[in-house]
């Protein structure tokens, strides 16, 4: 680094230069992520919002029509088929794969599955059926239709991962009538991740209509003392769906019985529901490292509005490290220049 006319580099000097290293890593990625891709898009046609969201009577039979496009710049053959959907844990969307078995709503679907060749920069229109039997109760029911590209884009390095890019779109059948929101809670789990301890607690969507509950867990030994506790807000919870609410610990907990007591509360759809339900931890595997702290705590956190995680970005971190070194850096060549400068004075 060329020195300022004291002879000394300054801080804005090191952080000009930090910017520059910076970029030097970033640009190479940029431009690998942007050149020669495929990009995959599924679109409802006729719709208002992003995905089928629309009102059949039992017995009814109707044509709907989904745009299946490519908007990168190189070809791909993709394939494209119906899928069941399943809520996340913690809530959310997901669609089966393509090689499992489908079932419920997604069978109301005449949508084969298909593979089409997509030039760069072009779409097709499909048309499907959506027929609904005529014995179908009222309430919600949930299917999707998934486009991926057929084969998997291999992998390079010392850890090569093939990869497959899907993209989904809902189909959401209301059949009219009552509607009745219902929540159950069952039993509670108990895994070890990265030496931590992660509690799962079993829920199902037993009504007729998606839910966004707030979950709240407490977490109690076997003297009845409470250890933890969070407020968990569940992403869509579909109908006729079950999964767990998840709650990552920051210690691995003792050996023991304990309790969680787990309330689901959706106060739009006015239900709500709480259980108590107990696990047992077994004593870990001689050798697995424990957490040195002086009890169990919940893992901090931080979401942004609407629940979104807020994650700090790779080159964030590269930044702030680079920063550091550079300050401490510039502190050691200061004190060196200054001691020289006293020996010379003497």
């Amino acid at each position: 680094m060329r020195p300022t006319p004291s002879g000394r580099p300054t801080l804005t000097l090191t952080i000009v230069a930090l910017f520059g290293l910076l970029a030097a890593f970033a640009a190479p990625a940029v431009a690998i992520a942007v050149e020669g891709q495929f990009k995959l898009a599924l679109l409802p046609v006729g719709e208002s919002g992003p995905y089928f969201d629309v009102h059949m009577m039992a017995g009814e039979t109707r044509t709907f029509d989904v745009q299946i496009a490519n908007n990168g710049d190189v070809a791909v053959a993709a394939r494209t088929y119906a899928a069941d959907v399943y809520t996340i844990i913690n809530g959310g969307f997901a669609g089966r794969l393509r090689d499992q078995s489908t079932s419920g709503s997604t069978l109301w679907l005449d949508y084969p599955t298909d593979v089409v060749n997509l030039p760069a920069g072009t779409s097709i229109t499909r048309a499907f059926t959506v027929a609904v039997p005529r014995t179908t109760a009222p309430g919600e029911y949930i299917t999707s239709i998934l486009l991926e590209n057929d084969k998997p884009i291999g992998g390079t390095g010392a850890v090569a991962l093939n990869q497959i890019t899907r993209q989904a779109i809902a189909v959401v059948v209301t059949v009219p009538g009552p509607r009745y929101p219902a929540l159950t809670i069952g039993k509670a789990s108990h895994t070890v991740v990265a030496g931590k301890s992660v509690v799962d607690v079993a829920v199902e969507n037993l009504g007729n209509v998606r839910l966004k509950p707030v979950a709240t867990f407490v977490l109690f030994d076997a003297a009845a003392n409470r250890i933890s506790e969070a407020t968990v807000p569940m992403d869509t919870f579909f109908a006729h769906t079950a999964t767990f609410v998840e709650v990552p610990l920051a210690a691995l907990l003792q050996a023991g019985q304990y309790t969680v007591r787990l309330t689901l509360d959706d106060a739009a759809q006015g239900v709500r529901v709480e259980e108590s339900t107990s696990f047992i931890v077994e004593a870990p595997p001689a050798g697995l490292p424990r957490d040195p702290g002086t009890g169990p705590t919940l893992t901090q956190v931080f979401q942004a509005p609407g629940g979104a995680q807020i994650t700090v970005p790779l080159w964030g971190f590269i930044l702030g490290g680079l920063l550091v070194v550079a300050i401490v850096g510039t502190l050691v060549l200061t004190f060196r220049r200054r001691r020289q400068d006293g020996m010379s004075a003497r």
